[in-house]
């Protein structure tokens, strides 16, 4: 038996480096010959949590491993990854941004400690104006990356029609209130303004805003994406071509939208004070129509071609003395010198001639 085990941890040794240090999961079952349980605590100082988790637990540390690169200009290494076994089958490692415990499911003692521990030194990310955070996957789970957004002027009399200031009126006044929920669904055609008012909005909000992209938008269902909200409670989510999370449930069986209906007006969204803005090129009446429910709906427009008047009125005001006789979208009327790439359709028998 003792051959076995001694054959498989020699069988099993070239699989556990990683391309910058030994790969915890399987650096466990190589040492213990045991598949471990696995508890990871993100957005921590892992760092300043390494050094306090060394004093606490130094009679119990076995062995230490690091990954340390010496800069060019630099007199020391600087460790990126630490990966500690500990004397009770338990192993922990730390990295920037992140700490994970492996053990085999009997330790739950050590393992409430040393959560409690890592808890202390969660990073807050002070939110500074005009800036989003982006929500990414670092591979470990979800995290925030900070962009600054320009803050822009933009006169709404010029760019969108006469109804539109009412309901950006509606809009500013619910998302920069306290403690309150909601969604605001943008929609129209490719062109005609969503995106341009997105970025003149968020310069005005006073809340810290959240940016899921199309690619990660799927990530609304996860577990951890809950997590990230009840970590930046009272924040903004905004959600760009979110067609596929607000379409009917009767016409995709998708899970997703039930999912925005519990974090924009739910019992989840009492906790975590969340409000959405999902913009989408789709018609509304594709959209789940509980997302329209009064309470739950703070506002809804469709962004659409400019009138004649207000097309010619944006023309002339963007430098352009062409004479415009259909309604234009913002960016047909911002590019009208440019060459077209569209594609048109070729007719074919009676209507070709």
């Amino acid at each position: 038996m003792n051959n076995h085990i001694q054959q498989q941890r020699i069988i099993s040794a070239d699989s556990i480096f990683s391309t910058r240090l030994l790969e915890s999961k399987q650096f466990y079952m190589y040492c213990f010959n045991a598949i471990p349980s696995v508890n990871l605590v993100l957005g921590i100082d892992g760092y300043r949590a390494l050094k306090i988790f060394r004093e606490t637990f130094a009679a119990d540390i076995q062995q230490s491993y690091q990954y340390g690169v010496l800069e060019r200009k630099e007199k020391k290494y600087e460790y990126s990854i630490t990966l500690i076994v500990m004397n009770n089958n338990c192993m922990v490692e730390f990295g920037e941004g992140y700490g994970e415990i492996l053990h085999n499911g009997q330790n739950t003692a050590f393992v409430d400690e040393v959560t409690a521990l890592l808890r202390k030194f969660r990073k807050r990310v002070k939110h500074k104006k005009n800036n989003i955070s982006l929500i990414t996957n670092d591979g470990h789970g979800l995290e925030l990356s900070n962009m600054e957004i320009k803050k822009t002027k933009l006169d709404l009399s010029l760019y969108y029609e006469d109804d539109f200031a009412a309901i950006d009126n509606t809009i500013q006044k619910r998302l920069n209130k306290q403690n309150d929920k909601g969604i605001v669904l943008l929609h129209g055609l490719p062109g005609t303004g969503k995106t341009t008012y997105l970025r003149y909005l968020i310069g005005r909000l006073k809340k810290r805003v959240l940016f899921v992209s199309p690619s990660m938008a799927t990530h609304i269902t996860q577990p951890g994406f809950i997590d990230l909200l009840i970590e930046n409670p009272n924040s903004i989510l905004v959600i760009e071509d979110a067609e596929n999370i607000v379409m009917d449930r009767k016409l995709t069986g998708e899970s997703t939208v039930s999912n925005l209906l519990n974090i924009s007006d739910g019992l989840l969204a009492d906790c975590l004070n969340v409000q959405v803005i999902c913009t989408f090129n789709s018609d509304l009446s594709m959209i789940d129509s509980a997302l329209l429910r009064k309470g739950r709906l703070i506002a809804k427009y469709e962004f659409s071609r400019l009138s004649v008047p207000k097309a010619q009125q944006l023309s002339r005001h963007l430098g352009f003395d062409t004479d415009i006789y259909q309604p234009m979208s913002i960016a047909e009327i911002a590019n009208q010198n440019e060459k077209s790439f569209e594609r048109k359709a070729s007719l074919i028998g009676f209507r070709a001639n």
